[in-house]
């Protein structure tokens, strides 16, 4: 870059000597390029000092843009991404190993045992003097971990009418009334039997059968599925129970732990759950108790499934 004044004028032969006019155009020249001089001095440090990027000098600086663009080169990209890719697959290996405990050697959950049903009596049959009507003879039904008295009923029960193209299925089944009696009842077309009742008997109405087509219930098929338990509470020849589903285990020798939650009417704990069967992808237990509504909350474990 070119000085303000790359030659200082000369002092002419024809001027006399040490006259203060002969020197102070050279004067000012000088101190112009000291000037100029100062400037671009100060203007390279302030260059210079911003290189650094704050470090204490050029080297550090440059020693430290060295090592970010070697990160950026293809070798440690690839580095990066393996690393990487290594992390995500140990992460999912974690993961798998988490949910196969979860899900596979380590099961639980919860399952409700309702222990109802007949100790004797509670027969049903067609009505012959109402339409579509049924009868029930006196009997002994237990729920809630006791026993009920069931009086006989005629014309206790009716059956809807089926209007539709195609059979349906109802059931006939015992309920406690709000003064505490056991009475006989059909549920509507279309829905199931409600919650703390006992189903007695599956009735198969076919197609267009109602009061005026068929109102003896000629048609209606019955199929009793009353369970009945005569020694109760004693002893149960059909004792209740539950199947619980498992994901599928390599074996069936996985253990099994039992924790009664609640139980209504009568002592159960663990030692009344007694295991039926088990497969690879469930099991059963029957309940050795006179407990109803026997909330059973299960685990199995198979540590090395």
């Amino acid at each position: 870059m070119a000085l303000p004044h790359p030659n200082i004028s000369p002092i002419p032969n024809n001027e006399p000597d040490a006259v203060p006019s002969l020197w102070n155009t050279r004067y000012q020249e000088i101190d112009e390029n000291f000037a100029d001089h100062e400037t671009r001095v100060a203007a390279r440090e302030t260059e210079l000092n911003n290189a650094r990027g704050g470090k204490a000098n050029l080297a550090a600086r440059l020693t430290e843009m060295d090592s970010n663009i070697g990160a950026t080169s293809v070798d440690m990209q690839n580095a990066t991404a393996a690393a990487l890719k290594f992390a995500l697959d140990q992460a999912a290996l974690a993961n798998y190993g988490v949910r196969a405990l979860r899900e596979q050697a380590q099961q639980e959950g919860v399952v409700t045992i309702k222990n109802r049903g007949v100790v004797k009596g509670c027969s049903v049959s067609k009505s012959t003097t109402a339409a579509r009507n049924l009868n029930i003879v006196t009997g002994v039904c237990f729920a809630n971990g006791r026993a009920y008295p069931v009086s006989d009923g005629t014309n206790a029960a009716s059956v809807p009418s089926n209007i539709g193209s195609s059979s349906v299925v109802v059931y006939a089944y015992l309920f406690q009334d709000a003064n505490g009696l056991w009475r006989l009842a059909v549920t509507p077309i279309g829905t199931t039997v409600p919650d703390g009742a006992i189903t007695i008997y599956n009735l198969t109405i076919p197609a267009n059968s109602t009061d005026a087509t068929d109102p003896n219930l000629t048609g209606v098929a019955m199929t009793d599925v009353r369970r009945v338990e005569a020694q109760f509470p004693q002893l149960f020849d059909n004792p209740a129970g539950a199947s619980p589903v498992l994901q599928t285990l390599g074996a069936n020798d996985y253990g099994l732990s039992f924790d009664v939650v609640s139980a209504d009417g009568a002592p159960c704990d663990s030692r009344h759950i007694v295991v039926a069967s088990r497969a690879t992808n469930g099991f059963t237990v029957r309940l050795a108790s006179a407990a109803d509504n026997v909330v059973l909350r299960w685990r199995a474990s198979k540590l090395n499934n």
